[in-house]
């Protein structure tokens, strides 16, 4: 049993762990500072009017250069750029999702939506255009007895945050349409999400007998998720807590990344289920609609891999970003290889046990569907080669075994698919770069 103080700061990690995972919504901050803008559209005439009335008593003005009729034109002038330059933002925003979409992966997608500077430009943009366009009309409509100054220095305060902003999406967006700056950012998800995991521990584990398994308690996901129903993480402490509570044992029945259908096993409860209470145990999981780079190694493996097959595709056939993509994985693959178990595909105690993807899984994640899709390319094998041939070096002989099964099977494909000498030979060549000289890299 937990001590309290250990309770606080394991309930403290799980809520951290939601915050960084949980879909954000996209209009949440728009709308937020549209609001704000609304307010202080009424809040600083009022102000200025406190302003307006001190000046009379004092017998000075505050920046008597300013007239009422050139404030107006200067907010109308504000209101029209500013509508201008959030319509030219949506569209490169919009072109940006297409080209993540359709070149590169569509899990960068749902990266894009969630980003802070897109919700943030956008708002602001519409914030600013809002705020100075109702002031205009306050003017416009009707005659004041006051000089909006305030209100117009606040306007031109937020057109200059707002060119502030216009750079920094400019450079995420061209971010976005490097793909090597992209799957930089892709692999640095990927190492976060490497050093959040520990590693894995086996202990005491119920019973796997098809007897003890045929008499467990399903419990099963009855409802869809608002976030989605792609499983991206669970808490593991409250989970044992209430195992411990009710006595009984837990097993998950499902890894970070699969889609969970309605009606389908979630838990498997082993034990006395009186007490067993299903939505609380529901309520321990996070759900989401994609399986983002930063949730668990896996999801920043399978992202990078999706980058890479859609470079092979027919439709781009660009090996080179490939290649960029296999140096990613590579890296990551290693920052793996002394915290994943080499065969166990179970970890926990008997209170809570889950599966857990091993050695082996993180490398057929990572290299095999390239290893497939790119059978035709010179330049992806004998990157895949240096890849496997490097971590075989790292690993130990248990897990270098799963490495060189690939490596049997890239040399009898190699020997089968290409024809003429020369091929064969430049295809059973390791090179880091792919194709950077003719013998490609000696790792011995």
């Amino acid at each position: 049993m937990n001590r309290p103080g250990t309770a606080r700061r394991t309930g403290a990690g799980w809520r951290a762990t939601r915050r960084r995972l949980r879909q954000r919504r996209i209009w949440s901050v728009p709308m937020g500072l549209l609001g704000a803008a609304l307010v202080l559209s009424w809040a600083l005439p009022a102000l200025d009017r406190a302003v307006h009335q001190a000046e009379r008593e004092y017998g000075e003005k505050l920046f008597p250069v300013l007239d009422t009729g050139s404030m107006t034109t200067l907010l109308g002038s504000i209101a029209g750029g500013m509508i201008t330059l959030t319509g030219l933002v949506f569209t490169a925003i919009t072109l940006a999702m297409q080209f993540g979409a359709t070149q590169l992966s569509v899990r960068v997608v749902p990266m894009l939506q969630q980003d802070r500077v897109m919700r943030w430009s956008m708002g602001t943009f519409m914030a600013t255009f809002l705020y100075s366009l109702l002031i205009a009309i306050r003017l416009a409509v009707r005659q004041q007895d006051y000089r909006p100054v305030l209100s117009t220095l606040f306007a031109v305060g937020l057109t200059i945050l707002s060119a502030g902003l216009f750079f920094v999406l400019v450079t995420r967006i061209v971010l976005i349409l490097n793909s090597n700056a992209l799957l930089r950012w892709v692999g640095r998800q990927g190492h976060r999400a490497v050093r959040r995991t520990a590693p894995a521990t086996a202990g005491p584990l119920p019973p796997q007998d098809p007897e003890a398994q045929a008499a467990a308690l399903e419990i099963a996901l009855e409802a869809a998720p608002r976030t989605g129903q792609i499983l991206l993480a669970w808490n593991g402490p409250r989970l044992r807590r209430l195992a411990a509570r009710w006595g009984v044992g837990l097993e998950l029945c499902a890894y970070p990344g699969d889609f969970v259908a309605l009606r389908s096993a979630v838990f498997l409860v082993h034990g006395p289920r009186e007490r067993v209470r299903p939505r609380q145990l529901l309520d321990c999981l996070l759900f989401a609609e994609c399986y983002s780079p930063d949730a668990d190694p896996g999801g920043a493996l399978r992202t990078l891999v999706d980058i890479a097959l859609k470079a092979l595709s027919p439709a781009i056939n660009d090996p080179a970003r490939a290649v960029q993509a296999l140096d990613h994985i590579e890296d990551l693959l290693v920052m793996l290889i002394p915290l994943v178990p080499t065969d166990v595909a179970l970890s926990g105690d008997t209170l809570l046990c889950h599966p857990v993807r091993t050695w082996t899984d993180y490398v057929c994640v990572g290299t095999d569907e390239i290893r497939h899709f790119a059978a035709d390319s010179i330049q992806v094998q004998r990157r895949l080669r240096a890849l496997f041939e490097r971590l075989a070096w790292l690993c130990t002989p248990e897990q270098a075994a799963a490495l060189q099964e690939r490596l049997a099977t890239m040399d009898a494909h190699a020997r089968t698919h290409w024809t003429q000498a020369l091929d064969r030979r430049l295809a059973r060549r390791p090179d880091a770069q792919g194709l950077g000289s003719v013998l490609g890299t000696d790792l011995g």
